[in-house]
């Protein structure tokens, strides 16, 4: 289940998927800002600051690179 908290300034999203870290399964944390979205694992102090810019460009890359493959597939069943 997604956890949604939100305060004044930024609006805190924490997700049930987990990433191993150092030995520990830790969940994402997002927290979105006007400036811009901050990644952290839950228990851990370091974030990584993330563009929305870079965000959608990453998403239409992936978009890209699954109709590519979709398409090659199609192609090869010829």
């Amino acid at each position: 289940m997604t956890n949604l908290s939100t305060r004044k300034t930024r609006c805190i999203v924490q997700f049930d998927d987990c990433v191993r870290e150092r030995g520990k399964s830790r969940e994402v944390i997002f927290t979105l800002s006007p400036y811009g979205i901050s990644v952290r694992l839950k228990g851990m102090r370091v974030a990584f600051d993330v563009s929305p810019a870079s965000v959608y460009n990453l998403a239409v890359m992936k978009a890209v690179a699954a109709q590519r493959a979709e398409k090659k597939a199609k192609k090869g069943k010829r």
